[in-house]
């Protein structure tokens, strides 16, 4: 067994009382990860108290099951686990600092020191990937709740099995997980459906984007022009893809503004290095996949600034 799985079984094995942690702003593989996690444990030590704290993703809820509410006193006597977010500050519920211990599951770049037991594996697609492989090694049983939960993320995160670093290993464990009993029509039935308000306010970012001299596809979405739909920030702020896989264009960045003046960054590459540039900003990520978070703008200058960066990745002279 891998040592780092090994140290981490250990710990999980002396705690009673765990709670489970995902990054800011979930996405699937954050989502799945946790409440996979959650029914591994709850499966493999029923006299633990096993918990996902966390907030979003509510359309998933009724197929794989919701977060969990806890209290300080809960989170002050549990285990501390952190998935598929590279530093505590990312984490969706900053009360993790109360835990007695924290140890983490990642893919992502580290953008600093995280004082713990960890497994961070940078080539595997999903942390949900990460997390079978760590049930399998371990010996833990998953069962079908676990396993629909895991291919989510997995699915998500890869870009249904587009995005690299889907290999030979990715496709094996999916077929493990079908193996479990998964059923994947009602995932995608999910994933795919889209509000009419959703699909016009796409349309506009379609409209709306530029392309600089060297290619970078960037666009700007203000609180109005989601407004307008009745659509919410964090309904909307992760819709990079609407604007990317354009011929010739190896860069796209999405940045969207909330009222209160937060703007989002969502960039994406097809191989050039997108992840130095969000770490720049305060974010992190994956090469070709990665985020940030401004604060206090009024408005879209500083998004001006990293477009000039990425013009620069491009070019091969961004510092």
């Amino acid at each position: 067994m891998n040592k780092d799985f090994k140290e981490l079984l250990k710990v999980i094995k002396k705690n009673d009382i765990i709670t489970i942690y995902g990054h800011i702003n979930p996405d699937g593989d954050s989502f799945g990860s946790g409440l996979g996690l959650r029914e591994i444990l709850k499966t493999n030590f029923p006299d633990k108290k096993v918990y996902t704290v966390g907030y979003g993703l509510n359309h998933f809820y009724d197929r794989f099951g919701k977060y969990d509410e806890v209290s300080d006193e809960i989170i002050k006597q549990s285990l501390g686990i952190v998935l598929d977010c590279s530093e505590v500050e990312r984490v969706s519920d900053q009360r993790i600092r109360l835990a007695k211990q924290i140890v983490k599951f990642d893919h992502h770049i580290e953008n600093g020191p995280f004082f713990g037991i960890k497994y961070v594996d940078e080539g595997a697609i999903a942390t949900c990937q990460i997390i079978y492989e760590f049930a399998k090694a371990c010996k833990l049983k998953v069962n079908k709740h676990a396993a629909e939960c895991l291919y989510l993320g997995i699915c998500t995160d890869s870009g249904r099995f587009r995005y690299n670093p889907t290999n030979a290993k990715t496709h094996r464990i999916v077929a493990d997980l079908f193996d479990l009993g998964i059923e994947t029509k009602s995932m995608f039935d999910i994933l795919y459906i889209s509000d009419e308000p959703f699909v016009k306010y796409q349309a506009l970012l379609v409209t709306r984007f530029k392309r600089t001299e060297h290619n970078v596809i960037y666009c700007c979405a203000d609180f109005p022009d989601y407004d307008q739909f009745g659509l919410k920030f964090e309904q909307i702020s992760k819709n990079v893809n609407v604007i990317g896989n354009i011929r010739g264009c190896p860069i796209w960045v999405l940045f969207t503004r909330s009222k209160e003046g937060t703007i989002r960054v969502e960039f994406r590459s097809n191989g050039i290095n997108v992840q130095q540039v969000a770490v720049k900003y305060g974010g992190g990520g994956h090469m070709c996949a990665a985020g940030a978070r401004l604060v206090d703008q009024k408005d879209f200058s500083l998004c001006m600034k990293i477009v000039e960066d990425l013009d620069k990745a491009v070019e091969g002279s961004f510092k």
